[in-house]
C-alpha cells in the first residue's frame, strides 16, 4: 500500500483482516526507511504498530478520543491519520512534531510530552462527556512504565469511579521505558504475563470461540480470581481486567478492543508487545539506544554521525566525572528512568551499588535524597531539565527549604533541538531562582561543565549543575574553586554577561567583529557575584545579558533587581525568550533566530552601543 496516499483512517473499514497485516508490514518499512534518514523515536513506535492500527479501526467515530500517553509512540497514529506524507519532515524547523500536537491534527485530541498524564486527561474528557459533551469513547494508551507513576495511580484511583461514562485502559506492556522497566511494577506485570502458552491459549481461545462464549469464560475466570487472589491491582481499583493479550496479533487485538467498546464496566486492557518488532537491532536493544535516535544506517543501526577523536556530549562527560569523583568518594546517585540519555550505564557497571533508577519517578527521586542528604549522605540526582519541572514542590520543600546538600544535573537545559515546547529547557533557573539557599552554575565548555559537577560536591546546600544537549571537543580538566565569574575579554563599551556555551559564542562574536566589549562568563547563576557586578555598576556602561531561558526569573533579572537595589541606573539589555513563548519544532539554530539570540541579531544590537 502506498502509506504516503493515506488521508484519515476511515479506509481501515474497507481492509479486510489480511490486508490489514500487510498494512502493519508496510507502516513498518516505512518507519525504518524514515527515522533512519530524519532520526525520532523508532523503538516505541515499531512496537505498537498492530496496536494503534486496531485501535483506529475499533476506535473509528472522529469524536473518540485516542490519549497516547507521552505521545513519542504516536508515529502510526500519525500515518494513519493522513501525515505520512510530511514525515521527512520529522522533527525540523516547521516539520512534524516528533510527539502529538494540537495543532497538526483534528485526532490529536492530548497533547503531552511527559510521561503519565494521559489517565488524567481521560478523567476530564469523560466528565465533560457526562456533562453533555459530544465526545464518544474515550481511551488511554499508556506504557507499563508510565503507569507506574504516581500520577497514573492517582487518576487510576478516580477514573473508574466516574458513573455513566465508561473509561477503556490500553497497558503497552513492553518491559521497557525508555530503557528496561525496573520496580516492583514491573514485577508485578511479568507475573501477570504468566507464560508464553498462557498468553497464546488465551489467543487461540479468542479467535476460535464467538464473542458471548470468549465473555462466559472472562466471567467464570473473574469469579474463580474471587476465590483464590487478590493480586490484580487493576481489579482492587474498579476495573473489569483483560489480559495479558499479543499486541502485535492484530486480530487479537481487534477481537479484544471491540469486546472492550461492547463493555458497559471500566476496562483495563493489558497488551504485551516488542518494542522494536520487526527492525532486529531494536528488538535486541536492552539498553534503550534504539528509543530515540538521530539518523543511522539501517543495515548496520549505526549512526550516521562519526564522533572525532576528543569529541563528546556533556552528557558522556558528567557522567565520566562522577565516575572519576566516585573513585575516591563515597557518594549515591539517583536517575529516574534516563539512564541512557544521561549516559549513566558505565557507572552503573563500575558502580552498581552507588547508582538507583527509580522508574518515571521524579518527584520520588528528589523527596528520596533530600531524605539521604538529612542522614548526611552524599547524594546526586540527575535527569533532564524539563522533567525536573516535575519535581518542583519536592525540591523546594523537601531539599531547597532545609538547605540539604543535594548535587541536581539537569541535562538539556536551554534550547532543544527537534523536541518542542514539551521538552525545552529553558524553566529550570525561573523555578529555581525564587527558592532560597539554591546555587545554580552552568560551564562554558566541557571541561567546565565536568569541573563543576565534581566541585558541586564541596559545596553546602543544594547546588544544580546545569548542561546543553550538545558536542564538543575537549580540551584538558580543569579545576574549580569559587562560584566567582570569568572575565573572558576586556573592553570599553560595555558588558556582555552570559553562561554556558553561550559565553564563549559571545566572545567569538565579540572578538571576530572586533567590538569592544567585555564578556564575562557568569558561570555561577546564583549566588550572583556581587564584587564584580558592583565595578559593572559603577563604570555606567552598558549591560547586556543573553541566555537560553525565559525571561521571568532569569539571570539577567535577578542583575537588574540587583541593580535597583543598590540604586544604580546603568542601561541594561536582557535578551532572552519572552515567558509567554511557544518554542516549536525547530533546529537550536532556528530557534535561537525565532528569539533574536542568533549570532546576527547579537551584533546588530552590540552595534547599537558602539555608534
Amino acid at each position: 500500500m502506498d502509506i504516503n496516499s493515506i488521508e484519515s483512517p476511515e479506509f481501515l473499514q474497507d481492509l479486510k483482516k489480511n490486508e490489514l497485516k500487510v498494512l502493519c508490514k508496510d507502516i513498518r518499512t516505512f518507519l525504518i526507511e524514515n527515522i533512519s534518514k530524519t532520526g525520532g523515536h523508532l523503538a516505541s513506535n515499531l512496537g505498537v504498530v498492530e496496536l494503534t492500527v486496531g485501535l483506529h479501526y475499533v476506535f473509528n467515530k472522529e469524536n473518540d478520543k485516542l490519549i497516547f500517553d507521552v505521545g513519542h509512540q504516536a508515529y502510526t497514529h500519525k500515518i494513519l491519520t493522513g501525515r505520512a506524507k510530511k514525515f521527512n519532515t520529522l522533527r525540523k524547523t516547521n516539520g512534524l512534531s516528533g510527539f502529538v500536537n494540537y495543532d497538526e491534527s483534528k485526532y490529536d485530541c492530548w497533547e503531552s510530552g511527559h510521561s503519565s498524564t494521559s489517565i488524567s486527561a481521560m478523567s476530564g474528557f469523560l466528565l465533560a462527556k457526562k456533562n453533555g459533551e459530544d465526545i464518544g469513547d474515550v481511551v488511554s494508551i499508556i506504557g507499563d512504565s508510565s503507569v507506574a507513576n504516581g500520577m497514573a495511580f492517582e487518576a487510576l484511583n478516580f477514573v473508574s469511579t466516574i458513573e455513566g461514562v465508561r473509561p477503556i485502559v490500553i497497558l503497552n506492556d513492553n518491559k521497557m521505558g525508555i530503557s528496561k522497566s525496573v520496580g516492583a511494577t514491573a514485577r508485578l506485570f511479568n507475573a501477570m504475563g504468566s507464560t508464553r502458552f498462557y498468553r497464546g491459549l488465551k489467543r487461540l481461545l479468542i479467535k476460535v470461540n464467538p464473542r458471548f462464549v470468549v465473555k462466559w469464560f472472562h466471567q467464570i475466570k473473574q469469579a474463580i480470581k474471587a476465590f483464590v487472589q487478590l493480586d490484580n491491582i487493576f481489579e482492587d481499583m474498579g476495573f473489569d481486567y483483560y489480559g495479558p493479550y499479543d499486541g502485535n496479533d492484530i486480530d487479537c487485538v481487534i477481537r479484544v478492543l471491540e469486546r472492550a467498546k461492547a463493555s458497559k464496566k471500566p476496562c483495563l486492557i493489558h497488551f504485551i508487545t516488542k518494542k522494536g518488532l520487526g527492525y532486529d537491532k531494536a528488538e535486541q536493544d536492552e539498553k534503550g539506544s534504539f528509543h530515540g535516535i538521530g539518523p543511522f544506517d539501517v543495515e548496520t543501526g549505526k549512526s550516521l554521525k562519526v564522533f572525532s577523536p576528543n569529541e563528546y556530549s556533556y552528557s558522556e562527560v558528567i557522567a565520566r566525572g562522577l565516575m572519576e569523583y566516585r573513585k575516591d568518594n563515597n557518594f549515591t546517585l539517583i536517575n529516574p528512568a534516563t539512564m541512557v540519555g544521561n549516559r549513566l550505564i558505565k557507572f552503573q557497571k563500575q558502580y552498581p551499588n552507588s547508582i538507583y533508577d527509580v522508574g518515571i519517578a521524579e518527584e520520588h527521586a528528589m523527596s528520596m535524597a533530600g531524605a539521604m542528604a538529612l542522614c548526611n549522605e552524599k547524594v546526586a540526582v540527575l535527569m533532564y531539565s524539563t522533567f525536573f519541572q516535575r519535581a518542583y514542590d519536592q525540591f523546594l520543600n523537601d531539599v531547597a527549604r532545609r538547605n540539604l546538600h543535594v548535587v541536581v544535573g539537569l541535562d538539556r537545559a536551554g534550547l532543544v533541538s527537534s523536541e518542542g515546547s514539551t521538552h525545552q529547557g529553558i524553566y529550570d533557573i525561573a523555578m529555581c531562582s525564587s527558592m532560597p539557599n539554591v546555587k545554580i552554575c552552568m560551564g562554558s565548555n566541557l571541561a567546565e561543565a565536568k569541573a563543576l559537577i565534581k566541585y558541586a560536591f564541596s559545596l553546602t546546600g543544594p547546588v544544580i549543575v546545569r548542561y546543553p544537549k550538545r558536542v564538543e571537543f575537549y580540551t584538558e580538566d580543569i579545576k574549580i574553586n569559587d562560584t566567582k565569574w570569568c572575565i573572558l575579554n576586556e573592553g570599553t563599551k560595555g558588558y556582555v554577561i552570559s553562561y554556558g556555551y553561550d559565553a564563549l559564542r559571545l566572545l567569538n562574536i565579540v572578538k571576530s567583529n572586533n567590538l569592544d566589549f567585555t564578556v564575562i562568563n557568569a558561570r555561577f547563576i546564583r549566588p550572583l557575584d556581587e564584587e564584580m557586578l558592583e565595578s559593572i555598576y559603577q563604570s555606567g556602561r552598558n549591560i547586556y545579558v543573553i541566555e537560553q531561558v525565559v525571561n521571568d526569573g532569569s539571570l539577567g533579572q535577578m542583575i537588574l533587581n540587583n541593580m535597583i537595589s543598590k540604586n544604580y541606573h546603568s542601561k541594561i539589555k536582557l535578551m532572552n525568550i519572552p515567558t509567554d513563548s511557544y518554542v516549536d519544532v525547530g533546529s537550536v539554530d532556528d530557534l535561537l533566530k525565532k528569539f533574536n539570540l542568533d549570532d546576527e541579531s547579537i551584533y546588530q544590537e552590540l552595534i547599537k552601543s558602539e555608534n
